[in-house]
C-alpha cells in the first residue's frame, strides 16, 4: 500500500491518521478531485490521436461494425455438440461432449411416488417385542439371581 504525506508526516494508510487530520486530508483529496487541471483524459477519448492513428482506429471500429451486423443470430449458430460430431475423430464420435454433460439427466426414481413409506404396524410390533424380550431379559436374570445366590 502507498505511504501518505500529509503535513509533513508520513502514514501508512488513511486510517493511521488521527480523526480531525483524517478529515482535512479527505476534504483536500476531494478538493483536488473537483479541481482537476492535470489534463488526464479517458482512453476512449480520441481528440489528441494523430491523424494517422485516428484512421487507424475508426477503420479497425468500421470492421468491427461490419461484422457485429453480417454475423450470424446466436440462435443459428451451431450448438457444440453439433461441432464435435463433425470435429471428433470416427472412434470418439460416441462419446458425449462436454456441453452435454452438463444436461440434466433423468431421475431414477419417480419424485412423485415415495419409494420409502412409513410403517406405523411395523414400528409398533417391534417396539412390543422390544419389550417383551427386555422383560425376558429381566426374569431370566431374577431367576438366576434367585437360585444362583
Amino acid at each position: 500500500m502507498p505511504r501518505i504525506e500529509f503535513r509533513g508526516k508520513i502514514y501508512n494508510s488513511e486510517f493511521e491518521m488521527p480523526y480531525d487530520v483524517r478529515q482535512a486530508y479527505n476534504q483536500e483529496k476531494d478538493r483536488r478531485a473537483e479541481n482537476n487541471t492535470t489534463g488526464i483524459k479517458p482512453l476512449t477519448e480520441i481528440v489528441d490521436m494523430s491523424p494517422e492513428v485516428k484512421a487507424i482506429y475508426e477503420r479497425a471500429l468500421g470492421k468491427v461494425e461490419e461484422k457485429l451486423a453480417s454475423s450470424q443470430p446466436r440462435k443459428d449458430l451451431p450448438k457444440t455438440e453439433e461441432i464435435y460430431r463433425q470435429s471428433a475423430p470416427d472412434n470418439m464420435k460416441h462419446l458425449p461432449s462436454d456441453e452435454s454433460i452438463y444436461r440434466p439427466s433423468q431421475p431414477l426414481i419417480d419424485p412423485a411416488k415415495s419409494v420409502i413409506d412409513p410403517e406405523p404396524a411395523f414400528g409398533m410390533n417391534r417396539f412390543i417385542s422390544s419389550v417383551l424380550w427386555a422383560l425376558l431379559l429381566v426374569a431370566v436374570a431374577f431367576i438366576v439371581t434367585q437360585f444362583l445366590l
